[in-house]
């Protein structure tokens, strides 16, 4: 049943992967790969009599022998069953398979174990017609059962072996690209999806419009709700792109809507959020999928107030390893988790899978690194190939970048308001203010005595901590939030920032957080930073014709320098700010576009060419069937941080963890970034237990991380 959902969800996979009768082989890999289990020393280690110390996939492609295929087709058929567990490399280093004797001699052992139950397994092939006829469409009969074991022939040594010296020579086959990813990652699909007692994929929403039955649609949505193939869609901030995204991946759905749709943001928050606001939209939790680095941290929180520990956990496992198979039609997702299928890391076979034909909302493209940006431009390119695909979405992204997205996808619709549409949502006066923070905290004191809901935001978590110390005494209802708070202490921040009158904060109230505030006093930055700051005040005034103040400091803290490294592309974001008053919405654009007229400079230009060039040649030597430790490695190093606990909290870590309690004990970790911890390395000031890393450093629940220094900053907002 799983197998005929695949097949009727992704019809394409035949015509991408360049193999007709792919479906075909597909059912036989299904059908065979679970053969070796009726080993007899496999039935004995189910009952707990003894460990096996062999794998049923070695003994299950045997049976491929008996198709009456070209050899092509029986290798690939072989190779997806052999690895449907575990990865060729890993069955050589621990089974000692082909070409060692004592590999030789084991598997001779093994096969015999076949015997006893070898007839039952003769009458479960006779039965190929009518179960391919029921689930495949047609009648199989290109198989000629086994009659002995003797006929049974050693996959590994005529599959594994040739495939491996195939790449060593650079003969590459279709095996070793699409055609082998599907067969391996739909066979991966169904044994899992089975096992979990899934018998079939969940479809897509039937009628979005019924989901978001709006009187009347705002011209973004309506176009977007008409738009076949891929698109951009520049809109600003609260004009409503998340329905708009959600119109244009029904409107490119197939009839059974069937193609799986990730929405791509780039922080851990939005993506919470997001996920929350889907799955309270479309009623049915299944639907919708979240996948992050601490997914299974937010799910367990989720189950929290209403079972105990294992309970919690154990429905944080299931509603994680469902969303991590190709079930749920809706994935909220960071970039980062589809990255990692361009890496070869384990279970990419079936990622890749899933993505075929799949619809992908690229939200607030804008929030990149040249570094990043540039992956996750060679990604698309790639998915392209797998006719994926995209709407990309933002309020501020530079016209070179989007142009660039647009030539190398070919993407040649943009959905966008006009600009007096656009200035229809106008909502601040913005001003450029002498000298630095420090030099007018009477003026951000006197909008606080006036009882208005002021939000600061600096530029380095140092400069924040003075900030809030400062300001905070004596104002009721305040908070700071940035990136070094213990995850504990940074959800109870985050619980209560819609209703301060006060919040001081980093680059972290960029990061697509639902808050709402009067006036803003900002630090210096680039121009795109800085218009995403503008848009946490007054998010809604439009609506009313209302303009509340934006303030921006001409000068910031001596660390900023470490933060926003081009610092010409500051200076002149301020210099175009201080030409403008009451900030048309249709200006931001033409003023972006200014400030970033020669495109990537400096070392932002190396990191993006570096990525352009190296990418391609580092992914064509991803190959299905196997899992490279060092492309692991590569991939999550891409991770500019470090995971520590602070030392005052170290008994209660490792007393949760003593207790098997290890989402409790994940509530007392931050992240400082990579350069941070290379400091206090050098200080002595880290420690090692238990596979975690305590640092000596102060911790506040209400100021975070105290670290002496801020030149290391960089990556931990």
């Amino acid at each position: 049943m799983v197998f005929k959902s695949i097949k009727d969800a992704y019809p394409e996979t035949p015509k991408i992967c360049g193999v007709p009768e792919f479906w075909e082989h597909l059912f036989y890999s299904i059908f065979f790969h679970d053969f070796g289990k009726a080993a007899s020393g496999f039935q004995k280690a189910l009952s707990g009599m003894e460990k096996w110390k062999y794998r049923h996939e070695i003994l299950s492609a045997g049976f491929v022998s008996g198709l009456e295929y070209d050899n092509q087709p029986k290798d690939a058929i072989a190779m997806a069953i052999i690895t449907h567990h575990k990865d060729v490399s890993y069955l050589r280093e621990m089974f000692q398979t082909y070409p060692s004797p004592v590999g030789k001699k084991r598997y001779t052992e093994k096969l015999q174990e076949l015997t006893p139950n070898f007839e039952e397994l003769r009458e479960i092939q006779r039965k190929i017609p009518e179960i391919s006829g029921k689930y495949l469409g047609f009648e199989l009969n290109k198989f000629r059962e086994r009659e002995s074991i003797e006929e049974m022939v050693d996959s590994y040594k005529n599959t594994v072996l040739p495939y491996k010296k195939q790449l060593e020579n650079d003969e590459l086959t279709s095996l070793h690209g699409k055609y082998g990813i599907f067969l391996k990652g739909f066979l991966t699909a169904c044994d899992h999806l089975a096992s979990g007692g899934k018998y079939g994929l969940l479809c897509g929403i039937e009628d979005m419009k019924a989901v978001y039955n709006f009187s009347e649609m705002r011209k973004t949505q309506s176009q977007a709700s008409e738009t076949k193939g891929d698109a951009f869609l520049i809109a600003p901030t609260g004009s409503g792109k998340t329905e708009a995204s959600l119109f244009w991946s029904h409107a490119n759905q197939n009839l059974s809507k069937s193609k799986r749709v990730f929405y791509l943001l780039p922080y851990t928050a939005s993506i919470n959020a997001m996920y929350k606001r889907l799955q309270r939209d479309f009623k049915d939790p299944e639907l919708t999928g979240i996948q992050h680095g601490k997914a299974m941290y937010y799910l367990y929180r989720s189950f929290e107030d209403e079972e105990d520990y294992l309970i919690a956990t154990e429905k944080a496992e299931q509603v994680k390893n469902l969303t991590d198979k190709i079930y749920r039609p809706y994935k909220i997702a960071t970039p980062h988790q589809i990255l990692k299928s361009m890496f070869g890391i384990r279970g990419f076979e079936q990622n890749l899978a899933e993505m075929s034909n799949a619809l992908f909302i690229m939200d607030e493209i804008h929030a990149y690194d040249a570094h990043t940006t540039a992956l996750i431009l060679e990604t698309l390119k790639i998915l392209k190939e797998y006719q994926a695909s995209f709407l990309i979405m933002s309020a501020t992204l530079p016209s070179f970048l989007k142009e660039m997205f647009k030539r190398e996808l070919g993407i040649t619709t943009e959905i966008s308001f006009t600009e007096s549409e656009l200035n229809e949502f106008t909502r601040h006066r913005v001003s450029v203010l002498k000298g630095g923070i420090f030099d007018n905290l009477d003026l951000i004191q006197k909008e606080l005595d006036d009882n208005k809901k002021v939000l600061v935001v600096c530029n380095t978590v140092a400069q924040a901590q003075k900030i809030y110390t400062l300001l905070s005494e004596g104002i009721e209802n305040c908070g700071l939030i940035h990136g070094r708070f213990i995850l504990r202490d940074r959800e109870e921040i985050e619980s209560k920032l819609e209703n301060l009158n006060l919040l001081v904060g980093t680059q972290a109230i960029e990061v697509s957080l639902n808050i709402d505030y009067d006036v803003l006093f900002s630090e210096p930055a680039p121009l795109d930073a800085l218009i995403q700051r503008f848009g946490r005040v007054n998010r809604k005034g439009w609506e009313e014709k209302i303009i509340k103040p934006v303030y921006v400091f001409e000068q910031g803290s001596e660390n900023d320098k470490y933060v926003y490294k081009n610092q010409e592309i500051v200076s002149k974001s301020l210099e175009l700010l201080s030409k403008e008053d009451i900030l048309g919405e249709s200006r931001i654009q033409k003023l972006v576009d200014e400030v970033y007229s020669s495109g990537y400079q400096s070392s932002d230009l190396a990191s993006f060419e570096m990525v352009k060039k190296n990418f391609p040649k580092f992914h064509s030597r991803i190959f299905p069937f196997i899992n490279e430790k060092e492309n692991k490695e590569e991939f999550y190093n891409l991770y500019q941080s470090v995971e520590v606990v602070p030392i005052q909290y170290k008994l209660e870590y490792l007393e949760e963890i003593e207790n098997r309690r290890y989402f409790e004990a994940m509530k007392y970790v931050a992240s400082i970034s990579v350069g941070q911890y290379k400091k206090l390395m050098h200080n002595n000031q880290l420690e090692i237990d238990s596979d975690m890393i305590f640092a000596s450093v102060e911790y506040s629940p209400e100021l975070g991380l105290l670290l002496a220094s801020e030149e290391t900053i960089l990556g931990i907002f």
